[in-house]
């Protein structure tokens, strides 16, 4: 099916959240991650609360894996820092409950991903991560692009792992702690209907005496929109503006559709990362908020996806 530029059955889409420390659940968020050492490769380390209160002294304990492994299962949560020693890297972990007064919530989670030295496909001036399941970026830790050539980094879109540069590259890699997400480690914030966004790019006046046209230089660029309507599925607007206000980990993921005939969420659509500008702090779960959500890209919006 070839792309549509033709917004058909409502332009629909969805709206996930990167919470602070790759949290994704509905209880306390208090665990914190610490430096990577004894890195050989890069690696995605999962922690989930696997018990309440069936700890060592009634303690909560938790289970993790590196890299979709086995789980390591039933550890206390201590309050102090805990390494978890995978087989790529050990990674150091601390909550800041001990867990005797059973704080958490069984199947809260957390995500850390850290890439080292990871290869990438290049071609002419650009370079893309080659494992496809590590090219969703994290915004707030954005990780580093190393061209053995000397090239400079001039855009990177966050969404599909591509950095263009300078000049024809040669060998590209790609590091950084906590640079990038897996897709189940966002949380669903809720679903959007009627929305609109508009890229635009600033550009600098170069004409002078004497030319018979204008003369621009093009500058940065930059799409903000709005959501007419958003429902709200897992939590409240206002808890979500507190948690991005006072944590790190402050954009959302947008897939905004243009065409999804079979509505199963797989028609053509945009993905990018956003800041939510505004919205009605007392709309509450399961309710639909119609006033106006507004937002502004952060980073390229240039991912469009084809219809399946």
């Amino acid at each position: 099916m070839a792309f549509s530029s033709v917004p058909l059955h409502g332009k629909k889409g969805n709206i996930y959240w990167l919470r602070p420390n790759g949290f994704k659940g509905s209880g306390v968020n208090d665990l914190t991650w610490g430096a990577s050492s004894s890195e050989s490769d890069s690696s995605h380390f999962e922690v989930v609360i696997d018990g309440v209160g069936t700890g060592t002294a009634l303690c909560d304990t938790i289970k993790w894996r590196e890299n979709g492994g086995e789980w390591t299962t039933t550890v206390d949560i201590t309050g102090a820092s805990q390494n978890l020693v995978g087989t790529n890297m050990t990674v150091a972990i601390t909550f800041a409950d001990d867990g005797t007064g059973t704080p958490h919530t069984a199947t809260d989670q957390w995500s850390h991903g850290t890439l080292f030295a990871e290869p990438t496909d290049e071609t002419d001036d650009y370079a893309q991560i080659t494992d496809t399941g590590k090219r969703l970026l994290n915004p707030n830790a954005p990780p580093i692009w190393t061209d053995d050539g000397g090239k400079a980094v001039l855009t990177v879109d966050n969404i599909i792992g591509k950095a263009i540069f300078s000049a024809n590259v040669g060998t590209v890699t790609v590091a950084g702690d906590n640079g990038y997400i897996l897709e189940s480690g966002l949380q669903q914030l809720g679903a959007i209907q009627n929305w609109a966004f508009n890229p635009t790019c600033q550009f600098a006046d170069n004409s002078r005496m004497g030319d018979d046209w204008t003369k621009s230089t093009p500058g940065m660029a930059v799409a903000t929109g709005t959501i007419e309507r958003m429902f709200i599925a897992t939590q409240t607007l206002f808890e979500t503006l507190k948690e991005t206000v006072t944590g790190d980990q402050s954009f959302f993921l947008l897939q905004l559709f243009t065409y999804d005939p079979d509505q199963d969420q797989t028609g053509t659509h945009y993905s990018f990362w956003a800041a939510i500008n505004n919205f009605g702090l007392n709309a509450p779960k399961t309710d639909l908020v119609k006033s106006n959500v507004s937002f502004t890209s952060q980073g390229i919006v240039s991912t469009l996806t084809a219809n399946a």
